[in-house]
């Protein structure tokens, strides 16, 4: 939001016809540039882009997947502010898409509407965008995984409440790829995926959908370093014998301050030559749009190598 919720009258300004739409996006890029300055200059070596939005951070992905509502009427191409506003706010004409609870936080998310018919495509590229801007600082990228962002969608209308919505993750992943491909042109070293419905009693298939989207991931992935952040809480021993068994993730984020049982699973086993990074901070307690971003204080478990800390 910025120091003086610079965000907050830029939106509504924008809203309000008041100013244009290279306004907002001036106001929000000096804002990125200010955030990762200060992270730089407090010494910190791993910077994450990709943590701010305009609105929520799960519609910013579902932009980059093309998965538009064609009540939007959106023809294709770069989704732009007018579609990705009415998704989240509504227009004249049809209501916003839902919006619901954060896990067991009070943000709201806009819940993604999906279905077997929805024809996905690479259509913002913000992600890649963002790491440009702050290439510069030798920062990190940071996405919704693949299999969260399913398990947090819903059946569009119109489509059976049944409908398997991880039967998609063969639809989207050929997105993630394109993704990854141009973060790796750019230069980026380092990609987080979040992946919060880790630490929830998944069953056992969705566990295999986890583990089949970052083995079919694996050989664009190769090349970087791949972390993957879970959420505040404990993960379940299958789910963290599963994660930790991939072979391409560099490493792991677990939360130790409302996941205090993960500690005895760490201490049980974790694999040589990969990261620990330790949520040691309340993160959970911080602004609603810091939940989205992953651990807020995480410590990178390596002799003589300095704290990590995602905001």
């Amino acid at each position: 939001m910025g120091p003086k919720r610079e965000l907050k009258f830029a939106l509504e300004s924008f809203w309000d016809g008041k100013s244009s739409a290279e306004d907002l996006q001036k106001v929000a890029s000096d804002l990125r540039a200010s955030i990762w300055k200060q992270m730089a200059g407090a010494g910190i070596k791993y910077i994450p882009s990709n943590t701010f939005s305009n609105y929520d951070q799960v519609l910013d992905t579902t932009t980059m997947l093309g998965a538009v509502s064609p009540r939007y009427n959106w023809t294709g191409g770069e989704i732009g502010f007018d579609t990705y506003f009415s998704m989240a706010r509504g227009n004249a004409t049809v209501p916003a898409m839902e919006m619901t609870k954060w896990f067991d936080t009070n943000y709201h998310f806009i819940v993604p509407e999906l279905g077997p018919n929805v024809k996905f495509s690479y259509a913002s590229h913000k992600a890649v965008n963002e790491y440009k801007e702050a290439k510069a600082l030798g920062v990190d990228n940071v996405l919704i995984g693949p299999v969260s962002y399913l398990l947090l969608s819903k059946p569009a209308k119109g489509v059976e409440k049944s409908f398997a919505l991880l039967s998609l993750l063969d639809k989207i992943l050929p997105i993630y790829n394109e993704v990854v491909t141009e973060l790796k042109g750019a230069g980026a070293s380092w990609i987080q995926f979040d992946e919060p419905n880790l630490v929830m009693d998944i069953e056992p298939h969705q566990l295999e959908t986890f583990t089949k989207a970052y083995s079919d991931l694996e050989s664009i992935l190769s090349g970087l370093n791949v972390f993957i952040e879970t959420y505040f809480a404990d993960v379940p021993a299958a789910t963290y014998k599963t994660l930790t068994s991939l072979k391409g993730v560099t490493a792991f984020g677990f939360d130790l301050v409302r996941g205090s049982q993960t500690l005895d699973l760490i201490k049980g086993g974790f694999p040589s030559g990969k990261y620990f990074f330790a949520g040691v901070v309340d993160g959970r307690t911080l602004l609603h749009h810091a939940i989205l971003c992953g651990n807020a204080g995480a410590v990178k478990i390596q002799k003589q190598k300095p704290v990590r800390q995602v905001l």
